[in-house]
Formats: structure tokens, sequence, C-alpha cells
């Protein structure tokens, strides 16, 4: 009897994981969008965010066009510059015309002729309907340590057992 209701917890928690995934992909998918301009054409990120947006790092606030410019610079002092974005969704839902993810996010920048700038960040993003589209209308990173987590590590360790 207990492998039964084991067996039935575990299909619950796996249902609820899927639906979580089902339900968030369309905002994760606005992220790969952006993701996918970011380091080709960053101006047309623009397309993308709402236009009372608010982007929060650590404690700075960062303007959409700063950021824009920011990549745009990257752009033309790397050479061969690709980016890779990874992302785990924590946490997350999605209404008529609002929606959130938590993600747990790792960035990896690499050129040719410099080393791999990686960042790692707990981010939340919230989106609004705007038509048929969604739109980011708030984003907030929080920086992690800059630890290189060995695979099957708990990424989030060092955001829970801070070693400052």
């Amino acid at each position: 009897m207990r492998i039964y209701w084991l067996v039935l917890f575990a299909a619950a928690v796996a249902s609820a994981e899927s639906a979580l995934a089902a339900e968030t992909d369309v905002l994760i998918d606005v992220l790969k969008r952006v993701d996918a301009q970011v380091c080709v054409a960053p101006a047309k990120i623009k397309e993308f965010y709402g236009p009372k947006m608010v982007i929060m790092l650590d404690d700075r606030r960062i303007l959409l066009q700063h950021r824009i410019e920011l990549y745009q610079g990257m752009i033309a002092e790397y050479r061969d510059m690709k980016c890779d974005f990874k992302r785990t969704v924590l946490a997350g839902e999605v209404g008529p015309r609002l929606g959130y993810v938590l993600v747990d996010e790792q960035i990896s920048v690499k050129a040719r002729m410099s080393s791999d700038e990686r960042q790692h960040n707990v981010c939340s993003y919230v989106f609004i309907k705007e038509g048929s589209s969604w739109k980011i209308t708030h984003e907030h990173c929080s920086s992690l340590p800059d630890y290189t987590i060995a695979p099957g590590e708990d990424g989030l360790y060092y955001y829970h057992n801070p070693v400052y």
C-alpha cells in the first residue's frame, strides 16, 4: 500500500512540474527571443519590453537604453562574440493579462580573443499582455557569487549559504 501512495505522490509532483513548465513556456519564449537579439542586434530588444518597464540588477536600476548601449559596446569590442543563456524555472504563473517567472539564470559570453565572461543570477521577470504578445514590464536579477558549480551540485547553494 505504501508503494501505491509513493507512486501516486511521485506522479502528482511530476505532473505539477510539467504543468508549470507548459504554463510558463510562453514567457520563457519571450526571454529566448530577447537572448537571440542581445549579441547580434541589441536595439531590437526594445520590442520585448513594455513602455513602463523597470530593470533592476542587484541594487541598481538600469535603463533599457543603457543596457542596449552596453551590448553594442561589447559587440564592437569583442571579435566573434557568442552568448549562451541557460535558465531553470524555479516558479511561475501565467494569467490572462499578467505572468511571472522566477529563474536561475547563467549567462556566458565568449569571444575569440578574450576569456569567458560568466554571470550567474536569480531573476524575476514580470510580464504583461499587450494585445496578443507578452512584454517584460519588470526584471530584477540578483547576482550570485562567481563560483564554478560542478555538474550535479546545487546552483543555488551559495545563494542560500553565503560565504561573505
